[in-house]
């Protein structure tokens, strides 16, 4: 199977601080452009009742087709800025029509010259505003897309579990917008419980109402930017977690990029509420990895204690149950600060924790990890010229001893202090 990562929506989204005017670019019939070997065409043949075809064209279906195909698509675009593809689907944005138009110009060489060509009726260019995998992008910010609201807004009352998951399905795909959905769902999200029976109420009635309501084509959440400083709200209710991404644009005004939430497991609402809301901080964070790692950042708690445990560049307190100190090491791996605010001033977060989402995730301490490796032909370093280099520095020539024979309790010279103390 070609194990090749398909982009992930909220990466794609993540890229396009900057874009105030959009082209939109759609391949034609996608995987069937693309041309295969006479194995593979072999493993396509279609049996029918006038006999067997040998396709000699990627076909859908595939198992492996969809990751041949985005890795196609991303060496052709590799390099352009502001160019975002996923599978069939280009997006092209650009700080003005010049720009775009240069882009776009290298976009099409490149395509012509992979010999892949475009449905020129669905092509769109200079747009102010564009719609890209369910959502509706512009300068401002990432909107829910209109069909998608009103979709919403016209679904009929469930009449059983099955139709009210289906709904709250559909709101969840705009997770990141609802930041009051927690309180405001939770009688529809009660009828979902294991053991809840399915009476319809008028407090159900007015929760599927009001629910609706949050959701509107003027809901925003601002692009991200790598040049603003970021901050991560997070707070515990005795049922759920909440976090929120936000950029701080001055002392007093942050505006979120997304919002995070998800119930407490059994075994997690038996935590104390200092566990709960320390495991609302990790869960922001492992949840926004992507834009936290190798990035400095502020944490909100209104829970003071985390202050003293949670410090960073300081020594982990020896007085901590396993869970926490497990935390504390996974948060060594970030560059962040940690400060206190009352709970009325994060009512956001507070609201998410009330009553999150539903959650499915696995919660269990031990989280997979996948590793996509590449073979590199003619790498530029290797083990053999990292030891001989190293044999000739005075300083790692002595550290590589130590790690051999034993460290020292204490060293003299200021260069070699680092490694004692990480050792």
């Amino acid at each position: 199977k070609h194990a090749y990562p398909i982009p992930a929506v909220n990466q794609l989204l993540a890229s396009l601080s900057g874009g105030k005017v959009f082209a939109k670019l759609d391949l034609a019939q996608a995987y069937q452009q693309l041309t295969v070997d006479d194995a593979t065409a072999d493993a396509q043949t279609i049996i029918t009742h006038r006999g067997a075809f040998r396709v000699k064209r990627l076909q859908f279906g595939i198992s492996a087709a969809p990751g041949i195909f985005q890795n196609v698509i991303d060496k052709t675009v590799a390099g352009i800025q502001g160019v975002l593809p996923y599978f069939d689907d280009i997006l092209i944005a650009a700080s003005d029509e010049k720009e775009l138009a240069n882009r776009l110009e290298t976009v099409l060489h490149r395509f012509a010259k992979a010999g892949l060509r475009f449905k020129a009726d669905k092509c769109k260019f200079c747009l102010p505003r564009v719609e890209f995998l369910g959502f509706e992008v512009d300068a401002t910010g990432i909107h829910p897309a209109i069909a998608k609201v009103q979709a919403i807004q016209d679904a009929p009352i469930p009449k059983n579990k099955q139709q009210l998951q289906a709904f709250l399905g559909l709101l969840n795909f705009y997770h990141s917008f609802l930041k009051d959905k927690a309180t405001v769902a939770e009688p529809l999200h009660r009828l979902l419980d294991k053991n809840a029976r399915w009476t319809w109420t008028g407090k159900h009635e007015k929760a599927f109402i009001d629910v609706k309501r949050l959701l509107s084509s003027d809901a925003v959440l601002t692009h991200y930017d790598s040049k603003k400083p970021l901050v991560l709200v997070c707070d515990a209710s005795p049922h759920g977690i909440g976090a929120i991404l936000c950029h701080k644009l001055s002392s007093t005004q942050e505006i979120p990029i997304a919002f995070y939430s998800r119930t407490l497991s059994a075994t997690e609402r038996n935590y104390a509420q200092i566990d709960k809301e320390a495991l609302a901080v990790i869960a922001g964070v492992k949840k926004f990895h992507e834009y936290l790692y190798g990035r400095q950042f502020t944490i909100i708690t209104d829970h003071k204690p985390l202050l003293g445990l949670f410090v960073p560049k300081k020594e982990t307190p020896q007085i901590l149950s396993p869970r926490m100190l497990r935390w504390s090491i996974l948060l060594n791996a970030y560059d962040y600060t940690i400060n206190y605010r009352p709970g009325k001033e994060i009512a956001n977060a507070d609201a998410l924790s009330r009553l999150p989402k539903q959650s499915t995730e696995n919660n269990g301490s031990h989280n997979p990890v996948i590793l996509l490796l590449e073979t590199i032909d003619n790498f530029p370093l290797h083990g053999k010229d990292i030891a001989r280099i190293t044999a000739k520095d005075p300083i790692l020539t002595r550290v590589l001893s130590w790690a051999w024979r034993g460290w020292p309790k204490s060293v003299s010279d200021e260069r070699l202090k680092p490694y004692v103390t990480l050792e």
